[in-house]
């Protein structure tokens, strides 16, 4: 019997996982051990201009899409662009997850070290939901599986890389502007082995969400 994917279910699972990635980003940030590599780029830039977390992450993706359009010219698809409403909401969803955890700070290092881990955690998991879901992505996911596409990467190992440039382009614009790194610690690096082996881990338990998303 034929099967195909239920619409509903996978944009259910796509939401999900756009709530999921974008709290997890917030989190992974909030205890102040380092952001996520993901977000390190755009958590320097509020430091230097009056904006948010979520609008430089916001900027940042569209160089992403517009780096997707340079490596794939004549190939890329003009439905790509639905990752930019796409690109608005895990905005929005980063400054909705840093207004709620704001209310409760950690104060002891391991708990800030948990906080790092969960927000490591539900970010890998976002990611991995919508890759299921494979509606849309959020344009630095969409430039990551460009690359492991075009270059023939596994998704998590171009994700490390991806990730490590974005801190390094961090530490590079902080050290220019402060003299000082802003934003990169322990957690930076963490978030940076972690995440990409995170997603690579969940493929094959979040099987199972798999087949709900199936109809005959």
């Amino acid at each position: 019997m034929k099967h195909r994917f239920s619409k509903r279910k996978r944009l259910i699972a796509f939401f999900i996982g756009l709530v999921l990635a974008g709290f997890g980003v917030a989190l992974s940030t909030r205890p102040g051990l380092g952001t996520s590599p993901i977000a390190s780029l755009p958590y320097v830039v509020p430091f230097i201009l009056p904006c948010t977390l979520g609008m430089t992450t916001v900027v940042l993706n569209m160089l992403f899409l517009l780096m997707q359009f340079a490596i794939l010219r004549s190939r890329f698809q003009w439905r790509q662009l639905a990752q930019l409403p796409t690109l608005l909401a895990f905005g929005f969803f980063i400054d909705l997850g840093m207004w709620l955890s704001s209310f409760y700070i950690p104060e002891h290092y391991l708990l800030r070290l948990a906080e790092e881990f969960l927000g490591c955690t539900l970010l890998a998991t976002g990611i991995a939901f919508q890759l299921l879901a494979d509606i849309s992505y959020i344009p630095g996911d969409g430039f990551v599986r460009t690359i492991a596409t075009e270059y023939r990467i596994p998704f998590g190992i171009a994700k490390v890389g991806v990730d490590s440039s974005i801190a390094i382009a961090a530490v590079l614009l902080s050290l220019c502007w402060f003299q000082t790194i802003s934003g990169i610690r322990e957690g930076t690096i963490l978030a940076a082995l972690l995440v990409g082996a995170l997603i690579r881990a969940l493929q094959h338990p979040l099987r199972f969400v798999k087949r709900q998303l199936v109809k005959a």
